[in-house]
């Protein structure tokens, strides 16, 4: 089965299932069965929505990703919206715009766009750089640098004099069989965030991908969120999602994840997501 453009943003959408004023980021070629990961509205913490009696939960999240890539001039582009629902708070965001482009067969970029109340949510750029790749044995390692831009509430839901940049690494493995798709991942976000994750994803029709994934991430200073004190705090996340090819350029997906093992107040929730997808490529840009 053709690896779908679907499939690059379609999964984990859940592994962070807190990020309300949270992004998507538009993943790269990744194998059937792979759906989208929702980006939190900060690199070092996630926050809600406070309703009239609740206040905004503050907790770790994580970014699962595998390490394929586009091919060079492949382009993908998404719009997705996400939900998410906790104890006493909620909010909904939409749209989620995601694009990635292939620059080089080791190198390529992308950006994810939130549409959240009050304009734009954080803006997240990265590049994906292919740092092994063992076609034999199917085994691909990526890192990818972020540049995360904080929207003005993530901004000033953080310490006084916060930068809003933020900065990541996220490190990805995958490897490929014939009984399935198997990826993880590990990285630090500033100003103190870990994570570790994994999933698997399988195609089960020519169309139809479907995936799993479970997430851990902690905090490590509590300064990411000025004096709410969340160092020490572990988020755990399950997740599932699929995508159908609607033709070979165009996909639809979805998913569903829920918070385990954390209080209501520190973020606990259920996230539901869903979008669309387009891809084309190679495209050629400059001159004939």
């Amino acid at each position: 089965m053709k690896p779908s453009l679907a499939s690059m943003m379609a999964s984990v959408m859940v592994t962070l299932a807190i990020a309300v004023s949270a992004s998507a980021q538009g993943k790269s070629g990744q194998a059937h069965g792979k759906a989208p990961t929702p980006r939190p509205s900060s690199g070092a913490l996630s926050t809600t929505t406070p309703t009239a009696n609740a206040t905004p939960p503050v907790s770790p999240f994580a970014w699962l990703d595998d390490a394929n890539l586009l091919a060079p001039g492949g382009v993908w582009l998404g719009v997705s919206m996400l939900r998410w629902q906790g104890s006493g708070a909620g909010e909904t965001i939409v749209p989620v715009l995601d694009g990635a482009v292939g620059l080089t067969p080791r190198v390529q970029v992308g950006a994810s766009v939130p549409r959240v109340a009050g304009g734009l949510g954080t803006t997240f750029f990265s590049a994906k750089i292919a740092a092994y790749s063992n076609v034999d044995r199917g085994l691909k390692v990526a890192v990818s640098p972020t540049l995360e831009v904080l929207s003005h509430a993530a901004a000033l839901a953080g310490p006084a004099g916060q930068s809003r940049t933020q900065f990541g690494l996220p490190v990805s493995v995958e490897l490929d069989r014939e009984a399935g798709h198997v990826y993880g991942g590990s990285g630090y976000f500033s100003p103190g965030i870990w994570y570790v994750g994994a999933g698997f994803g399988k195609a089960v029709s020519e169309r139809v991908g479907l995936s799993v994934s479970f997430t851990q991430a902690w905090a490590t200073s509590n300064t990411a969120v000025g004096a709410t004190p969340i160092a020490g705090l572990h988020r755990t996340e399950i997740s599932g999602g699929g995508s159908f090819d609607l033709n070979p350029n165009m996909s639809i997906f979805g998913s569903l994840g829920r918070t385990i093992g954390l209080a209501p107040e520190n973020g606990a929730g259920t996230t539901i997501s869903f979008g669309l997808s387009l891809s084309a490529g190679p495209v050629v840009f400059g001159r004939r």
